[in-house]
């Protein structure tokens, strides 16, 4: 073979070999950018809890986390009709429902909605995202009021008690304001408890769930923040996450002195409009008693 044949074999390999990169790259973005947010996984939890009400026994809790809905956020409007077609006893938000002060319409538009989907009360709770955007004045408080007007049952550090839909004696709910923003306050939000008795909690963040284990009241506790890592590399997986979050709690289910935490991939996205290998969860708790 001649020397200038050689040249235009070589050079055609590379064409094909960039050809296929550029193709690769492009499904893959396609995969993380268009179709994965999109995706909407179910996850079901069977949850013993302990001091749960003989009434709660057989209850559903749908758990909804980090909309994000500053960014294109599918799966959340999506995750209305899965709370029409459950039908729960209770949906629970565990925070960063808003990404800038912009998006409050979209926010207020798709809590309403999913209030008027679920016909159950709706409870949520502050992330950190609302409090970078709103601070801690008078803007997020009128926020706050905003999403109570829509429907939500608004915690920071409080107690609330639920009944199912049949009725009956109430679960604790005890919803506390963001770890990660420094606004949790543990002593405040178990403080309607009598002694011993046990509450389901809520929280954005994961990683201070050792106070909130240690303080005796807790039954299960469930969280978001995460979003599963919203990038997963192939091999690296929570380990990743981890690392970059600086907490074992990544996503799914764990047992944290003898308590059950929840740790959700959550809906939306944030920093990059991305997921890839993590795509967004609803997830649906059936309460029993131990």
């Amino acid at each position: 073979m001649q020397a200038g044949q050689i040249a235009r074999s070589v050079t055609a390999r590379r064409h094909r070999r960039l050809l296929w990169t550029l193709a690769l790259v492009a499904a893959l973005f396609l995969e993380a950018a268009v179709v994965e947010p999109r995706i909407l996984l179910i996850r079901r939890i069977e949850a013993r809890v302990a001091g749960l009400p003989e009434e709660w026994n057989g209850g559903t809790v749908i758990h909804l986390s980090d909309p994000h809905l500053g960014y294109p956020s599918p799966a959340a409007w999506r995750a209305i009709d899965t709370v029409r077609t459950e039908r729960p006893d209770l949906v629970v938000v565990t925070g960063d429902v808003a990404d800038r002060r912009s998006s409050i319409p979209v926010v207020l538009a798709w809590a309403k909605q999913l209030c008027e989907a679920a016909g159950v009360p709706v409870v949520y709770v502050p992330g950190n995202h609302e409090h970078w955007r709103f601070g801690d004045g008078e803007v997020m408080e009128q926020f706050l009021e905003q999403l109570r007007r829509a429907g939500f049952i608004v915690l920071e550090n409080e107690l609330t008690r639920i009944s199912r839909r049949s009725g009956g004696s109430p679960v604790a709910i005890v919803g506390l304001d963001d770890s990660y923003s420094h606004h949790m306050d543990v002593e405040a939000g178990f403080s309607g408890l009598a002694t011993g008795e046990q509450a389901i909690v809520l929280e954005h963040c994961p990683d201070d769930v050792a106070s909130i284990v240690a303080s005796g009241h807790a039954s299960l506790v469930l969280t978001g923040h995460t979003h599963g890592g919203q990038v997963r590399l192939p091999l690296w997986g929570d380990r990743l996450t981890a690392a970059l979050e600086g907490a074992p709690f990544v996503r799914g289910l764990y047992q944290v002195g003898g308590v059950p935490l929840y740790v959700s991939q959550g809906l939306g996205m944030s920093v990059l409009p991305v997921r890839f290998f993590c795509p967004p969860e609803v997830t649906v708790f059936t309460l029993s008693r131990p």
